[in-house]
């Protein structure tokens, strides 16, 4: 006698929730995002699944996709104070400042000690260029220091200091390459600039060229009209001047690099 042998759907919805979560906790990602995308083939609504894509879609950097699996969570499911955090971050991401504050109050309005609720609440406030940010930087570090220490701001750093340190960092070639460039230093980046760019460029952007490569002459000849180099995001997570300096000459390592579509450094 012959049959059909079938195996339950729920139980291989279970294994693959379970490889899922597995491969998050081992960081394989794509892994991840691939067993979480084929329990979404054969429920859309699931919502351990839409989780786990958006947690392996941040992962990744790809915030377009986090932001898609998370809003639909929130409009079929009842988010808790997690999924909450994650939407802000998310929507941080995405230069979505008053949505990212949004979520991350209602995070902390259901679980107080979610102190990394508080810190975006900071972050999105202090973008939006509110005071209210330094109390919930404030709330952050009361909670815990170690990982959300309060930042004494930017304003006493010496950054030409800085500046000068970091350019001589970089290796010659790239030395000269600035020769001429004008390099300013602003607070952050300005939301236009972050969103010309599809996906966004992430908000925690350490440096910007301003200007497009040239396609068919020299960009070593043909060079930026400027470089802003941006003091919030340089200055956080350490005020460390030999940090910053550091931080600094790879933003401007990383500029040049991509100014000259070169994935090595030249010798």
């Amino acid at each position: 006698m012959s049959g059909t042998w079938t195996v339950d759907p729920g139980t291989i919805q279970a294994l693959r929730l379970g490889e899922a979560q597995k491969a998050l906790a081992c960081g394989e990602l794509d892994k991840a995002l691939i067993e979480a995308e084929e329990l979404l083939d054969e429920d859309p609504s699931h919502p351990k699944a839409l989780e786990f894509v958006s947690q392996a879609a941040l992962g990744m950097g790809d915030v377009v996709m986090a932001l898609e699996a998370l809003n639909r969570f929130v409009e079929l499911h009842t988010p808790d104070s997690r999924i909450l955090h994650a939407l802000a971050v998310a929507r941080f991401q995405s230069v979505d400042y008053p949505g990212a504050l949004a979520a991350a109050e209602q995070a902390t309005a259901l679980d107080k000690q979610l102190t990394a609720a508080w810190h975006y609440q900071g972050l999105a406030l202090e973008r939006m260029g509110r005071s209210e940010a330094a109390d919930r930087f404030k709330v952050a570090a009361e909670q815990d220091p170690d990982n959300f220490p309060q930042h004494r701001g930017w304003s006493d750093i010496d950054w030409d200091s800085i500046l000068c340190g970091a350019l001589d960092r970089l290796p010659q070639p790239i030395q000269v390459f600035y020769d001429g460039i004008k390099i300013r230093f602003d607070d952050f980046p300005a939301v236009e600039d972050l969103l010309e760019n599809y996906p966004p460029l992430s908000p925690f952007t350490d440096a910007l060229y301003r200007g497009q490569p040239p396609k068919k002459g020299d960009p070593w000849v043909e060079k930026p009209d400027l470089v802003s180099l941006f003091r919030g995001n340089l200055s956080r997570p350490s005020t460390q001047t030999d940090d910053i300096t550091k931080r600094t000459a790879e933003a401007l390592m990383h500029e040049a690099m991509h100014w000259l579509g070169v994935s090595e450094m030249p010798g």
